[in-house]
């Protein structure tokens, strides 16, 4: 026998195709019990005497019986027994849904994009053809791209309400209208999270044969653990699903607990309740903290954390706090690669719907108390710092004229301010005083930098205030502040700052670092006075936003998340000094950190 062990599986025996193109479910990982879990819509408060202490030993060493069980889901959903199924959690539901009704590589599914992810796995490994329908920049369904859709007869349209992971829902007018237009289509709506919204399309029924309707345990009912869910429909329908679906799928345990439950109904109404106010109450405090918030339907909310998302995901991690982040990547909109940069989002490409976005279920009192100081703390950790020339103010009519009226004066020859660009972008000519003396030296002529500097600030001065606008919203600088710690780091000296925009400035932000405030520390592209900002205000991570390749090189020094805008440099001359993302002016900030809106 050969001792060698083969590793690769033969393509004859691997998975359809249809199973190697669906995605796989990014369940919660491993060792989560210890932590604040607000990652997975799980109830965090469960009814625990309602749990199988105290379970007949007869229940546990014979088979699953389904039949008083079904008896008080009837009564509770006010339908027939023969139109409930059983099913392993909603999971299992849309797969034997799924497996039942669609003929592989024929039939097409509709569903929205985003939705739940088992949603598409199951409906793609059945062998269904996708129609899927991106949801509107609001995240609510798209209901006219959908009907656009119907019209064509699909075999199953599909959908969460409230929807996972946007939270939205389907009216029920909507639903009944597509039942009764588009008979020839099979509708599957979730209801995994409808006892928060306090809607259902469960009357339907009485009037719809081309309606399946899932509930589940897991999540107002707090069995995340036990896996219970269900299928309700027309028994007709049922009688197929049964023939797909295993016989005893769904454990003693989970039918004990359950019974148990539904005897507490009213408790269990009780603890939605406070849940929902527990989600108005969370929706407030991201507000009140600078975040842009989403309150569902559900028990949730969605954060509008942009490029901070990763960053605060993690840090509530380390608090051991669990919170989800939904964001495709932190960048995707402002990336710099070729598929996600932001003059691709300019021609048309689409921002992903969930970018920047982190879930945040709804606990108790003690856990939203905990995630509100995860907020407060982070916000003292998170900085954002700003040069100042050509990022928060316009100086291309100030500095600019005054280093071309230097050059004329020294020299006696006109300037192009092109030199002048051309020379920053070689880098190490941040201050304009040496860049004048630098362009001064090409042309022949040496000029001492004391006077170069003397000469600069008297004209510069003379024309300065009246010129110089800010490129920023100062309602924009006030929100961000709610958010994290804000400060200007730039490279003129402190005489020139505060003549000009201290007395404007200064309030709006943490502090402000200019050339030669502190001794022996370097001018940019060296990180020093970044870092001195880092360090004398416990900041961890962070973005600094600069015109000029100085300012990249400079923030990659320092650790932090380096962002060009293109006033001073253009992108190729971004990506070589280690930009992470690019944007056209410094207001785009706001959406970055999706405190004002995505365009």
């Amino acid at each position: 026998m050969s001792s060698t062990i083969k590793t690769k599986i033969e393509s004859s025996i691997l998975p359809k195709a249809s199973v190697l193109a669906s995605q796989l479910y990014d369940a919660p990982p491993e060792g989560r019990l210890d932590f604040i879990r607000l990652d997975f819509n799980e109830s965090t408060s469960p009814l625990a005497d309602t749990y199988p202490e105290g379970m007949p030993p007869s229940l546990v060493s014979t088979y699953p019986e389904y039949g008083v069980l079904l008896q008080k889901l009837a009564e509770y959903y006010d339908v027939s027994t023969d139109s409930i199924i059983l099913t392993n959690g909603s999971d299992e539901a849309i797969s034997v849904i799924s497996n039942t009704f669609v003929e592989p590589n024929q039939d097409v599914a509709v569903v929205s994009n985003p939705c739940f992810v088992m949603i598409r796995n199951c409906l793609k490994i059945a062998g269904a053809k996708l129609a899927e329908v991106a949801v509107l920049p609001n995240l609510e369904f798209d209901i006219d791209s959908i009907e656009g859709c119907l019209e064509k007869n699909p075999k199953i349209a599909m959908f969460a309400s409230p929807d996972n992971p946007t939270g939205s829902v389907l009216k029920t007018e909507t639903v009944e209208k597509w039942c009764e237009k588009f008979p020839r289509t099979l509708f599957v709506i979730d209801e995994a999270y409808s006892e928060y919204a306090g809607t259902t399309v469960i009357p339907l029924l009485k009037k719809f044969e081309n309606l399946l309707i899932l509930k589940t345990f897991s999540k107002a009912w707090g069995m995340a653990g036990f896996r219970l869910g269900m299928i309700i429909g027309n028994p007709n329908l049922n009688q197929y699903i049964n023939r797909v679906k295993l016989p005893y799928s769904v454990n003693s345990a989970a039918v004990f607990s359950a019974l148990r439950l539904l005897e507490r109904e009213t408790d269990v109404a009780a603890r939605v309740k406070v849940a929902v106010e527990q989600r108005s109450k969370l929706a407030r405090t991201l507000d009140a903290r600078g975040f842009s918030v989403q309150e569902t339907s559900a028990n949730w909310c969605l954060i509008g954390a942009g490029m901070q998302a990763a960053a605060l995901t993690k840090f509530a991690r380390e608090k051991s706090v669990l919170i989800r982040n939904r964001s495709t990547s932190d960048f995707s909109r402002f990336g710099v690669d070729a598929n996600s940069d932001l003059d691709a989002g300019r021609s048309g490409i689409a921002v992903p719907p969930m970018w920047g976005r982190i879930r945040v279920s709804v606990g108790n009192d003690q856990e939203m108390t905990a995630f509100d100081d995860i907020l407060e703390q982070f916000g003292k950790t998170y900085g954002l710092l700003f040069d100042l020339d050509g990022t928060l103010v316009d100086t291309s009519k100030s500095f600019d004229e005054t280093v071309a009226y230097l050059v004329e004066k020294f020299s006696g020859k006109p300037f192009d301010l092109k030199e002048l660009h051309a020379l920053r972008l070689e880098g190490g000519y941040n201050d304009d005083w040496v860049a004048s003396t630098e362009l001064l030296k090409r042309r022949g002529k040496t000029v001492a930098l004391s006077d170069v500097a003397r000469a600069g600030e008297e004209y510069y001065f003379s024309i300065a205030i009246d010129r110089e606008e800010l490129l920023v919203s100062i309602e924009l600088l006030k929100k961000l502040r709610r958010r994290c710690q804000l400060f200007i780091v730039t490279g003129r000296n402190r005489r020139e700052y505060a003549k000009v925009w201290g007395e404007r400035l200064d309030p709006l932000f943490d502090k402000v670092y200019c050339m030669g405030d502190i001794a022996g520390l370097e001018a940019k592209p060296s990180p020093d006075y970044l870092n001195q900002a880092m360090s004398d205000f416990g900041i961890t991570c962070g973005a600094y936003i600069g015109n000029s390749v100085d300012d990249m090189r400079a923030s990659v020094g320092a650790g932090l998340v380096a962002i060009g805008v293109t006033t001073g440099a253009d992108r190729d001359a971004f990506i070589e000094a280690g930009a992470q993302a690019i944007v056209s002016n410094c207001s785009e900030i706001g959406e970055l950190m999706m405190v004002t809106k995505q365009v």
